[in-house]
């Protein structure tokens, strides 16, 4: 009973984040677990050990960090992670596990949790973890799996019944994630620890299912979730994390496309950024569905699926600015600004001390409102040039100080509906075993580009930014909400092929499996709306740029922004070597996956064309008790937007079950 749910997850969601591919091909390891009986009571309890380390193999390249730490990249909101850690070990991770289980006769209860502790992960090397990361992989205990079951008949239909936390999986997909399988959120910041288990990763939510034989051919599955959560995404500043402001720990936009640092802002002033406000979230009901299974007579697995579910990856949205630019506070900045800076110099060429500070105000102001040279008097023209770079400063801190009582704040939108089909058969004698998933939703959250967004909201305190967006012009309009996302169908499919051959290599067997899959969105052209894609860190048109005050930083490539069509695919080989040396088992893996053509609109990011990974291990597995676990895992392609390009790692893990 306890491991039948887990292990469907599992057949179908191995890879939900595309560069995780390679950790979750451990060789299941049979515990010896303690087993007790009381009566007509029975019970379980496993224990799984596991220590492992993960050594960074390269320091971070300056392409995917930020100007202003002297890298390359135009945004601070990106590159935590990357700086927090340096070649060398950045986890070692000790965990326990435990499983326990109750019953009697057809009923019982079932318990899963873990903890641990990573000693390496908190020793950053420029930005502590907040208290919210570091629950996340510092160290902490988690409660998974918590429900009671019972099997009973009802009439001549056999009734599986559940009722609390657990895990439902949907769907055929093995590795390309949003398809079919939406009920359950992941944390992703468990996908790739060392000794990493689907068990951890995927979050078990509150719900009442049952499970129906209609007839011995025909099982139906309703489902109603009394829970909502949302995927845990890489805490900000935590190794794998490429976002510093959505993810839990991220409280700060920073504006400036890089050059103000996101430590101490703006020259050190605290200004530059935009606040984080409170997430938004949609309750945790009015989520359910229906999953229905057809067996036919050739042994083919045909299912059907509709869910009523709200978005569990974030989406980013925002409020405007609560007041304009004061005019006060860039005047008086002006002015003393040129008192200490343009006062000594007109002193030292002999300019009247008595005259200069009438001269003073009448330079900033003629800077401020953009009188020409020319109108001004002969003997301070010479003077103009600096009191006009003065004022653009004493502006720019005028604007920063205005837009930090904007903010930004995280959603999760309601309301998407989903249907979806999905096959699993064999394909004749040739041992090929073949599954199908196709889904279509509706009403689903697309990222609007967040720079798009940003200059929408700037836009209420300065015409520039509004004439250089294509979200809206809100000039005047403060303390309005700005929709960071619009509503789209989306298709997804994928095909996935499995074949066990015998002996191969010296081996007992090989097992590779391939999938293929794709996303289809609605979106609008380019032109006319960009969808965010990672790593697009400026905007997409140069002229907007220009116009908006920033003609020196490059434009993103439009070919950078979300597709209406994406695709790619992956390949896991594993060997199985018996009894290499001592009753040890030796297994091999390779795995690859490529993301071919597109991009896939945020928060869903299937995509990134170009994007690789390639993974090569080898666990060492000693009566189904030990297991020792090497592993080297390498990104590479799609350039500047494949943000984990120089985290390359070698990871070992020990395990040991009871």
């Amino acid at each position: 009973m306890k491991d039948k749910s887990l292990s469907r997850f599992a057949h179908r969601l191995t890879g939900l984040l595309l560069t995780a591919l390679a950790g979750f091909v451990f060789t299941p390891l049979q515990s010896a677990a303690f087993q007790f009986e009381e009566g007509e009571w029975s019970g379980s309890f496993d224990t799984n050990i596991s220590v492992g380390g993960q050594y960074r193999l390269g320091d971070p390249d300056a392409k995917y960090y930020s100007v202003s730490s002297g890298g390359l990249q135009n945004s601070s909101n990106s590159d935590d992670g990357n700086l927090n850690y340096e070649k060398g070990w950045v986890s070692t991770l000790f965990k326990v596990s435990h499983d326990f289980q109750l019953s009697r006769d057809n009923y019982g209860l079932f318990l899963r949790g873990y903890y641990f502790s990573d000693g390496k992960s908190n020793s950053t090397k420029r930005t502590a973890l907040s208290d919210q990361a570091q629950d996340r992989v510092k160290a902490g205990t988690e409660f998974l799996d918590m429900y009671v079951y019972g099997q009973f008949d009802l009439g001549d239909m056999p009734v599986d019944l559940r009722f609390g936390r657990q895990v439902l999986s949907l769907g055929e997909s093995t590795f390309i994630p949003n398809g079919n399988n939406v009920v359950n959120s992941a944390d992703f910041s468990k996908l790739r620890v060392p000794g990493a288990e689907l068990k951890e990763a995927f979050l078990p939510v509150n719900m009442l299912k049952a499970s129906i034989g209609i007839t011995p051919n025909i099982t139906i599955e309703p489902f109603w979730l009394l829970e909502f959560r949302r995927h845990e995404i890489e805490p900000a500043g935590s190794y794998f994390s490429t976002n510093d402001f959505a993810s839990r720990g991220g409280d700060t936009v920073w504006l400036g496309f890089g050059s103000i640092s996101d430590q101490g802002g703006l020259n050190g002033a605290g200004i530059g950024g935009i606040p984080r406000a409170k997430d938004r979230e949609y309750g945790n009901y009015d989520q359910y569905g229906l999953s229905t299974h057809i067996y036919t007579n050739n042994g083919t697995d045909i299912g059907l699926y509709y869910a009523h579910y709200h978005s569990r990856a974030p989406v980013i949205s925002a409020r405007t600015p609560k007041g304009p630019v004061s005019t006060a506070l860039v005047v008086g900045t002006a002015s003393n600004i040129a008192g200490a800076q343009l006062a000594p110099v007109m002193l030292a060429n002999g300019f009247p001390a008595a005259a200069i500070p009438s001269t003073l105000q009448t330079l900033i102001g003629a800077a401020l409102t953009g009188v020409p040279a020319a109108a001004l008097p002969a003997g301070i023209q010479p003077y103009y040039p600096t009191a006009q770079a003065i004022a653009a400063g004493a502006s720019q801190v005028g604007l920063l100080t205005a837009a930090q009582t904007g903010r930004y704040f995280i959603e999760y939108p309601d309301a998407i509906d989903m249907l979806g089909a999905s096959f699993n058969t064999s394909l004749g004698s040739t041992g090929i075993s073949w599954q199908g998933d196709v889904s279509f939703k509706q009403g689903v959250p697309l990222q609007v580009d967040d720079v798009e967004l940003l200059f929408a909201a700037l836009s209420a305190l300065a015409p520039q930014f509004g004439a250089s967006n294509q979200v809206g012009n809100y000039l005047g309009q403060y303390d309005e909400y700005i929709q960071g996302y619009r509503r789209h169908n989306v298709w997804t499919a994928q095909t996935t092929m499995t074949k066990v051959f015998g002996p191969t290599l010296g081996a007992s067997q090989l097992a590779v499996v391939g999938e293929v899959g794709g996303v289809w969105a609605n979106l609008p052209p380019k032109s006319t709306l960009r969808y965010d894609g990672p790593g697009t860190v400026t905007g997409g048109n140069a002229a907007n740029l220009a116009t908006a005050g920033f003609p020196s930083v490059p434009a993103t490539p439009e070919s950078a922004f979300a597709d209406d069509f994406s695709m790619g695919y992956q390949m896991l080989a594993k060997l199985q070597y018996d009894n290499v040396f001592a009753g040890v088992n030796l297994t091999p893996t390779i795995g690859y996956s490529h993301n071919v053509k597109g991009n896939t609109p945020l928060p869903l990011g299937n995509f990134i064309e170009g994007r690789k990974s390639f993974s090569f291990g080898m666990e060492f597995v000693y009566q189904y008790t030990w297991s020792l676990d090497l592993r080297y895992v390498n990104y590479f392609g799609a350039e500047d937007f494949n943000l984990l390009n120089d985290r390359d790692y070698v990871s070992a893990t020990v395990r040991y079950s009871f």
